[in-house]
């Protein structure tokens, strides 16, 4: 399908949701500067884990070149602030009970506020960020308030990052609950097409039975089973939103994975997804 002749040539009302992905900004920002340069101008976005935060780069209205200037200067110290060992050592004693994390996430917050906007309301488009609300165990969403604080619980990855407070709730990734807002994002304002930037879980497109070659299998199978659950959740909506007469299309580049020990190759995961939504899109 002609994706982008489809949406240049009827006008329609277009929103953009960046799924969750580990460390998948990179590829998220290289599919936002394609879409930028396809002339589509979306209405609203929405964003999960990774997701939330070019979400709301693109939301605040920053630049291609001030988003890139902010991701290619990243460093791991930028935003890797873990607790004390004296501190880790002293909660291993007690068995871990009341440690929630790593990472205080302090760091994190810091960087997020290079971001063009603190809050919902600075923004220039309508966004949607999503946690998963520990507290009353169940997804939350963000329009409104503080948006570096939806951002840092959007993007608290479980046992690696603390949770966030947020009204009293701890929350942590967005991913968790579902891998995308589609259904939040739709209900932002009134959308002809949903396009969702999509980073699939690794383990779930592995063949069959391939957790049992793996080392700790009973974390892998453990894991597989979260990403499982996060999928058909995401489908779901998917399915829902469809329902209601919008156009759902998922869009993957296949860019190579980041971790905060590979940030060096963060252009190359950029570039990769910018030229392959650009040939999607029909732009090249």
């Amino acid at each position: 399908m002609d994706i982008r002749h489809s949406i240049a040539g009827n006008r329609p009302r277009v929103g953009i949701a960046f799924s969750s992905g580990f460390f998948g900004f990179f590829a998220h920002a290289g599919f936002l500067a394609a879409v930028r340069e396809s002339g589509i101008q979306p209405m609203a976005y929405a964003g999960a884990s990774s997701g939330a935060i070019v979400a709301a780069m693109a939301a605040s209205g920053m630049s291609t070149p001030a988003i890139r200037e902010m991701l290619f200067g990243l460093k791991k110290h930028d935003f890797w602030d873990p607790d004390p060992w004296p501190s880790v050592l002293s909660h291993a004693l007690r068995l871990f009970r009341g440690y929630t994390g790593y990472l205080r996430g302090d760091a994190f917050a810091r960087l997020l506020e290079r971001l063009a906007a603190r809050t919902f309301e600075e923004c220039e488009t309508p966004l949607a960020i999503s946690a998963t609300d520990l507290t009353h165990k169940r997804e939350a969403i963000f329009t409104n308030g503080n948006l570096i604080q939806a951002i840092r619980a959007s993007g608290s990855v479980p046992v690696l990052f603390q949770p966030a407070t947020i009204n009293g709730a701890l929350c942590c990734d967005g991913g968790i609950t579902g891998k995308a807002p589609v259904e939040a994002l739709a209900k932002l304002c009134d959308l002809d097409i949903v396009l969702i930037h999509f980073i699939a879980s690794g383990n779930v497109e592995e063949t069959p039975h391939s957790f049992l070659k793996k080392r700790f299998t009973p974390w892998h199978i453990q894991h597989l089973a979260v990403n499982i659950a996060r999928q058909k959740a995401y489908e779901k909506e998917v399915d829902l939103v469809r329902s209601r007469g919008v156009d759902v299309i998922e869009v993957t580049t296949d860019a190579p994975p980041i971790s905060p020990n590979r940030l060096g190759r963060g252009p190359e995961a950029y570039d990769a997804a910018r030229r392959a939504a650009l040939k999607i899109l029909r732009f090249e």
